[in-house]
């Protein structure tokens, strides 16, 4: 059996907000400003991950082009950010992650947004590669 000290067994992603979307490489080692923004932003992420988790999360410490990754050990915590993200004007990527404690394997899933909550969908590999 894997340990399960540190399980994180849901993963999303906060993308980017406008002016620091899709920044490669070449620009962001010309722009210190947009490093600024991007730090301050992964900041603000970490202020209220801290405030409103009750599990054990994580950020990854790599800057990527679609935005900061999270995980989470407990699906409440990553639940109720969904819910709040309006709140901090933040976009969620539509495709989460969950994790098979046994395997390690990431099953993605589509966020669903409707009039009566949020949802998933399996998200079929065939018609989104």
């Amino acid at each position: 059996m894997p340990n399960s000290e540190h399980h994180y067994k849901y993963r999303l992603q906060i993308l980017w907000p406008d002016p620091l979307k899709n920044r490669g490489d070449d620009i962001i080692m010309k722009r210190p400003d947009l490093v600024e923004q991007m730090n301050a932003f992964r900041v603000k992420i970490q202020n209220v991950c801290n405030l409103i988790c009750k599990g054990i999360w994580k950020m990854d410490t790599a800057h990527t082009l679609q935005g900061v990754t999270l995980w989470f050990s407990k699906g409440a915590d990553c639940y109720y950010l969904i819910l709040n993200q309006p709140e901090f004007k933040w976009v969620i990527n539509e495709k989460i992650g969950v994790v098979n404690f046994y395997t390690r394997e990431i099953k993605n899933y589509k966020l669903v947004y409707s009039n009566t909550g949020i949802g998933v969908e399996e998200i079929n590999l065939q018609n989104h590669a």
